[in-house]
């Protein structure tokens, strides 16, 4: 979970978040129970969300209270604005484009808390022919309402799936043909020498732990973007901004056509 909890984000009590399980259970990323409360109904909304592959968590009661304001009967649910698609189906779909001659592009928030930021991404991400954007499981910000306001109603653009395993995937794209480019102000790979016109994935940073080591491992190369000497880095959004724009300049700028409306 992200140091920083978006409050937008949570929905508590047990009714509602039973209600969530049966009916919208893509829309939560994960669960937290009050450790110790005994109550049969939280064991068995343990089990459901186990069952349904979503994390669940106990913490203490103050935690809990600290989080929410009002009755949470022992039960937090973490909740995105609308619910996630999956990632092995985007996966195939994404492949198959490669396999047609498309050269996707794949944005990675790692460890990214800041819902504002998160939105900020999302908005250049669609602006700039984004094709996926794939989550972390644990330790960064979901697409919560303060994120989805932030990203001013692009967030439909274009699939955005969570990882279960970040590493797992990132290893299987990189053995599928796609170059795994970090951003980091520390990398030896100057932004307009590195080849982005194949298959990539885009991997941004955490405002205050960059991007994570068993993130790092993956990585085909590190990304440099030209800054003054003075400056230490840039925010994680204008970071992506001027990468996009980078991979779109070398690509032609030539995005994907819209469908068609009726």
């Amino acid at each position: 979970m992200p140091r920083r909890i978006d409050p937008t984000g949570l929905t508590g009590g047990l009714h509602a978040v039973e209600a969530l399980l049966k009916n919208d259970p893509r829309r939560i990323r994960n669960l937290v129970l009050q450790r110790g409360a005994g109550h049969p109904k939280l064991h068995a909304l343990q089990r459901q969300a186990e069952d349904l592959g979503i994390r669940v968590k106990q913490l203490p009661m103050e935690q809990l209270d600290a989080w929410f304001e009002g009755s949470h009967q022992g039960v937090l649910a973490f909740c995105e604005s609308r619910p996630l698609e999956e990632w092995a189906t985007v996966r195939q779909e994404l492949l198959t484009a490669k396999q047609n001659g498309a050269s996707p592009i794949i944005f990675v928030p790692a460890a990214i808390e800041d819902p504002r930021n998160l939105g900020a991404c999302v908005r250049s991400a669609a602006g700039l022919g984004v094709n996926a954007m794939l989550l972390p499981g644990k330790g960064a910000a979901g697409l919560t309402p303060s994120a989805a306001k932030a990203a001013a109603g692009t967030e439909d653009a274009f699939p955005i799936c969570r990882a279960r395993d970040i590493e797992k995937d990132l290893k299987e794209l990189s053995a599928d043909g796609f170059a795994i480019f970090g951003l980091d102000a520390g990398g030896t790979l100057e932004a307009h020498v590195a080849d982005l016109t194949g298959p990539v994935v885009l991997v941004a940073g955490g405002e205050d732990r960059g991007i994570p080591p068993h993130i790092a491992r993956c990585l085909t190369a590190r990304i440099r973007l030209p800054m003054a000497p003075e400056c230490h880095s840039y925010n994680a959004s204008v970071a992506l901004s001027l990468l996009l724009y980078e991979t779109a300049r070398q690509r032609g700028f030539r995005f994907p056509t819209p469908a068609p409306t009726t």
